[in-house]
């Protein structure tokens, strides 16, 4: 592993810009222009929606545009999540041979530095499931991971000093995303470090903490440096193609005859379909995935449409570029619409019949 990671802490505080920023970087570590890098950020309060989501369910777009609350789609999995200055956020970005570990792994090695930090400051935290800090029961950080061709990155959210109203006010997660917790809301399933320790704290404080955890754990020596001219030219060129539109951001606000949804491991996925007669015409996956590609649900899109809700069921179990586990996800929810367009057509049929 190289011992020298650049530190950027570049005050870009625009969700927007600070995302075409990290692909940027994550571009030009693949093509090994920028350098092992550690980026900690602030944000003015925004909306970060994962890269599989649908914005319109997860997020209260009118509510958010009539606050400035700024929501823009990020390039990893995950589901969304609301920022603000009160919190702050990291990516590590680096050539994926540097690690050896799998992503899973990684996913706990990152959480370390999380969790001494909050011993730092006299609150016990854990590591959770496949990606989450938890104090007692409830997440304090969550982390997401993207690749680039042979660039990696490695994200996190750190909960300090949140207004926690705003934040449930803005995000409307679908109630399956609670199925089998305790928890019944947003704010019953998150804390911050200030409420845990009980005492209002200075982010930055935490962050300068948080990063010298970081370079112990990882043993490697962190030097404070800038953004290239390239960097923030290519960083230039995104935001203004990508990360400036609503395209991107929000996507379109699509209706659909029948939506269902599962809950997995991995997280919420959601499948909506049109019909017409028994042949599915289109559909739309979405959902808090932190795995699967985006170009991997299109193609399960591509290969359902014109096809009956039977003989999607039977391609589904037979595609060998999915894990087991996906596919039974995939034959789950095309199940559940099969039940649900049976449903319909009884209602119909009913109300034709009384």
């Amino acid at each position: 592993m190289s011992a020298d990671w650049r530190l950027l802490l570049d005050d870009i505080h625009e969700a927007r810009q600070h995302f075409a920023v990290e692909e940027a970087l994550a571009r030009l570590v693949d093509a090994g222009h920028s350098p092992p890098t550690l980026r900690l950020r602030q944000v003015q309060p925004a909306v970060f929606v994962g890269v599989h989501q649908d914005t319109w369910s997860e997020v209260d777009v009118p509510y958010c545009q009539a606050h400035d609350i700024q929501i823009v789609r990020r390039m990893n999995g995950g589901g969304a999540v609301y920022q603000e200055m009160g919190s702050f956020c990291f990516s590590a970005f680096f050539r994926r041979d540097l690690f050896s570990q799998g992503e899973g792994e990684l996913y706990k090695l990152f959480a370390l530095p999380v969790i001494r930090t909050c011993a730092d400051y006299g609150v016990d935290a854990h590591f959770e499931g496949r990606n989450d800090v938890l104090v007692r029961k409830r997440k304090i950080y969550g982390s997401a991971q993207f690749s680039f061709y042979q660039a990696f990155v490695q994200s996190g959210t750190f909960l300090i000093n949140m207004n926690f109203d705003i934040m449930e006010r803005a995000l409307t997660p679908p109630a399956i995303k609670f199925t089998g917790k305790t928890t019944h809301s947003i704010r019953e399933r998150v804390t911050s470090l200030s409420q845990e320790a009980q005492r209002k704290m200075e982010t930055r404080e935490v962050m300068n903490r948080f990063s010298a955890n970081v370079a112990e754990f990882l043993g490697i020596r962190l030097l404070p440096g800038e953004l290239t001219h390239e960097e923030r030219a290519l960083a230039a060129e995104l935001f203004s193609a990508k990360y400036s539109t609503d395209e991107w951001n929000l996507g379109a606000q699509l209706e659909y005859q029948v939506t269902v949804a599962d809950r997995t491991e991995q997280g919420v996925i959601s499948l909506s379909v049109d019909m017409q007669n028994s042949t599915i015409q289109q559909s739309r996956i979405t959902g808090d995935l932190l795995a699967s590609r985006r170009q991997d649900l299109d193609q399960i899109e591509l290969v359902i449409a014109g096809r009956s809700l039977q003989e999607a069921q039977d391609m589904v179990k037979t595609m060998p570029f999915y894990s087991t586990d996906f596919r039974e996800i995939m034959g789950r929810l095309l199940f559940k619409v099969e039940q649900e367009v049976t449903d319909i057509s009884s209602a119909r049929l009913k109300e034709r019949n009384p």
